[in-house]
């Protein structure tokens, strides 16, 4: 069967490890209010630098945006071209699991309540942030090789090696005793996106 045809019947499968991924992403699931920030905000109020605050707040907004971005990708992109509903369910709890970093995300701004802090539509203001934006929602062609191209430029620019990179950057932290919470969904998103990307 194919990935891009209508199924109008739940089993059997023609994709079972599509099916095993959604089971794994939803055996994975966590939220953000199981991630006590107490400690982050004395660490962030009394054992921080200036510059690290910035550091912190930067990748913060950013992974935030990005990952606003991802999920969207995966329901306005790709849920509406892939059929078979254990595709879909793969795909919806990949979607479900990017709002569900989003939020956590800017759970320790919104905590901190600083106005600087909760700007999250700054990156536009930067060109190249707002270049890469259009790039990735910009069509990559048509048929199965645009999708592909479309899907690879996703892995990549959206959650490829920039993000995994600005996890170890905020990990550091954790090497020293702070933001330890921080540091708690940074691991869990580490699971979640070494699952998918």
């Amino acid at each position: 069967m194919s990935l891009f045809k209508e199924r109008n019947y739940y089993k059997p499968f023609d994709y079972e490890w599509a099916f095993e991924s959604y089971g794994t992403m939803q055996k994975m699931h966590w939220l953000p209010s199981e991630v006590p920030l107490h400690e982050d905000i004395r660490d962030w109020n009394e054992r921080l630098t200036k510059e690290e605050k910035n550091l912190i707040n930067q990748i913060l907004k950013f992974f935030t945006q990005g990952d606003v971005d991802i999920a969207k990708a995966y329901l306005d992109k790709y849920i509406p071209k892939f059929k078979p509903p254990e595709v879909r369910m793969m795909l919806s709890s990949f979607a479900t699991s990017e709002a569900n970093h989003a939020h956590a995300y800017s759970l320790l701004n919104d905590t901190l309540g600083e106005p600087s802090l909760l700007d999250f539509k700054a990156f536009q203001e930067y060109k190249e942030m707002a270049d890469k934006h259009t790039y990735l929602f910009k069509d990559k062609g048509e048929g199965v090789e645009g999708l592909v191209r479309d899907i690879a430029c996703f892995s990549a620019f959206g959650e490829g090696l920039q993000l995994f990179a600005s996890f170890v950057m905020l990990l550091n932290f954790q090497r020293y005793g702070r933001m330890k919470g921080m540091c708690q969904i940074v691991t869990w998103s580490i699971r979640d996106e070494t699952h998918h990307v």
